[in-house]
């Protein structure tokens, strides 16, 4: 940008120089229709030299103030501007990353919710066998526990029962017999009615 630039100003004044060195040069060759062209336009040798030198300080004030400072700017803004593009670029890249990233995440999210609900089944499906064969056995122990405390109620019964015959058996032998039976009668009419109660209810 900067070369540019003073090239634009060498080549703004290189054809003033030029025509100016012409000018002495023809002034001094000779003194024909170009010198009295000039002359009419009122240009001279050190009017033209005023000028260029006028032009050229300009031209140094104007690069150093307004063309460099413009210049700088033009130049800090083209590097905010690629520095944009670039983070723009990176920005973009990261991005295209972290989508990447989600996307293998929500994936892996999906995988394990899959195995945890599967698994969660799998535990319900064992639980539920297992309480089911808990209360089969508990129903098979209350039944057995029933069955038993059923028998064991049945064994009472009967043995009152058989007290209750043996009593009535004795105490009507005694009645018929008219007379108070001894212990060994007793015992005996005892044992003989339980024998045959317990071969009735068999």
């Amino acid at each position: 940008m900067k070369a540019s630039i003073v090239f634009l100003l060498i080549a703004f004044t290189l054809p003033f120089g030029l025509f100016a060195a012409g000018d002495a040069a023809a002034s001094e060759a000779s003194g024909n229709a170009l010198t009295e062209i000039a002359t009419g336009f009122g240009v001279t040798l050190p009017t033209l030299i005023a000028q260029m030198i006028n032009f050229i300080i300009v031209a140094v004030v104007l690069y150093f103030f307004a063309v460099k400072p413009i210049a700088a700017t033009l130049d800090e803004r083209q590097q905010k501007i690629a520095d944009g593009l670039q983070y723009a670029e990176e920005m973009k890249t990261q991005l295209a990353e972290a989508e990447r990233e989600r996307a293998e995440k929500v994936k892996q999210a999906a995988i394990d919710a899959q195995a945890i609900l599967t698994e969660a089944r799998e535990q319900s499906k064992e639980m539920i066998e297992q309480k089911t064969q808990e209360a089969a056995a508990q129903a098979e122990a209350i039944l057995r526990k029933a069955s038993e405390a059923t028998e064991l109620e049945r064994q009472k019964m009967l043995a009152d029962v058989r007290q209750e015959v043996a009593r009535l058996v004795v105490a009507t032998s005694s009645k018929v017999l008219a007379r108070d039976l001894s212990e060994g009668e007793k015992q005996s009419f005892s044992d003989s009615a339980a024998k045959e109660l317990a071969t009735t209810v068999s």
